[in-house]
């Protein structure tokens, strides 16, 4: 009966529930489910099943962003099925789905959002971004590790009631010049002295690596986005860091629709949680990009000392509350961080002045309008 009817041009839309062993496919089509089943973790295999009992159809799959990556996304693309990947906290499901959560009913719900266009997928970027993003993002774990070992060390000097000389420990991280100081104590057994050597040798290799990573950063970013490094560079507050890693995570500004989705992205937007007529305000968002967020409020506690229009406007704000007013000011740095990688141009101090001076004319203008009328 396959074979008399044909599946040519209609739709099967595939929800997959991605596991290291095993994948759980569910097929649907014409709005029933049509089939179920389990398979080995692979691309042909799923390809082999749907040409064989399914050919000439049009296929449709999803599965969540996790731990496989985005090779099986590639790999779903060239064999000819139109793959998207999710985040986990955008697919809808109902309390009792929730409540009764296994593999079969995950990809049964990925399936009938998916032929429901209740699910969209979440940009993906390419093989060589990603690889520059993970550089990046081990960059920031090994900024971690310097600051866990320089801490261990100097708790180690405490407990020990060890101290450094005045010139050596001016600074809350010790120097290079402290660790040599370190490295020619010897202690009163030979226990103590190879834990204070040890101590100080994890973190000149934590520093050492750090510095490796950096450098290796800083060729790639003037390498594929030599021009947008240097735009970001001339925004106030914004240093080689902050640049790189907007760089390295966004790499496309123009991906986003629109400033409210690309802040939604970088958590800078306000939530609520409204009923009737109580409307409650929760501030910024929890969900947002935990590696750039940090970095554009620090970048923007700068901004305000050397730019005297964020300085004014931070002034404006913080009247009411400092915290609500620097996330103001993150914000925009954000969005001009943004405008001068689209633009590919410098910043310009006084563009906000410019944009305010049009603003009024335009309001002017309306108002001389409604006069005549």
């Amino acid at each position: 009966m396959q074979n008399s009817i044909g599946f040519k041009d209609q739709k099967f839309f595939i929800g997959m529930d991605v596991h290291k062993k095993s994948w759980v496919i569910t097929i649907r089509s014409m709005g029933i489910q049509i089939a179920r089943f389990t398979q080995p973790p692979s691309v042909e295999a799923l390809v082999k099943y749907l040409e064989k009992n399914y050919p000439g159809g049009k296929y449709y799959s999803v599965y969540e962003a996790g731990f496989c990556g985005t090779d099986t996304h590639e790999q779903l693309c060239k064999a000819g099925i139109n793959n998207i990947i999710v985040h986990a906290a955008d697919i809808p499901t109902t309390d009792k789905q929730r409540k009764n959560k296994t593999d079969l009913h995950d990809s049964s719900t990925l399936a009938d959002k998916l032929e429901k266009n209740e699910v969209h997928g979440i940009h993906v970027l390419t093989r060589d971004q990603q690889e520059l993003r993970g550089l990046f993002r081990l960059r920031q774990q090994r900024v971690i590790d310097v600051t866990r070992a320089n801490n261990r060390l100097k708790g180690y000097l405490m407990y020990l009631s060890i101290e450094l000389p005045a010139e050596l420990s001016k600074t809350e991280y010790l120097s290079k010049k402290a660790l040599d100081w370190l490295s020619n104590l010897e202690l009163s057994i030979e226990a103590g002295t190879l834990s204070l050597k040890t101590y100080s040798e994890e973190l000149k290799y934590q520093r050492a690596q750090l510095s490796r990573i950096t450098k290796l950063l800083r060729e790639h970013i003037n390498l594929h986005h030599a021009r947008s490094y240097l735009c970001l560079l001339t925004i106030p507050g914004i240093g080689s860091i902050t640049a790189m890693g907007l760089l390295a995570e966004i790499a496309d500004f123009n991906r986003f629709k629109d400033p409210d989705e690309y802040c939604s992205y970088l958590g800078l937007m306000p939530w609520e949680d409204s009923s009737g007529e109580v409307k409650r305000t929760k501030g910024i968002q929890p969900r947002h990009n935990k590696f750039l967020r940090p970095l554009l409020i620090e970048a923007s506690w700068t901004a305000i000392k050397n730019d005297r229009g964020l300085f004014a406007y931070y002034s404006k704000h913080a009247k009411r509350d400092s915290k609500k007013a620097i996330v103001k000011v993150t914000r925009k740095v954000a969005l001009t961080a943004r405008g001068v990688v689209i633009k590919q141009q410098p910043y310009d101090p006084d563009y906000y002045k410019r944009k305010e001076g049009e603003q009024k004319q335009n309001n002017e203008g309306l108002k001389e309008k409604q006069e005549c009328i």
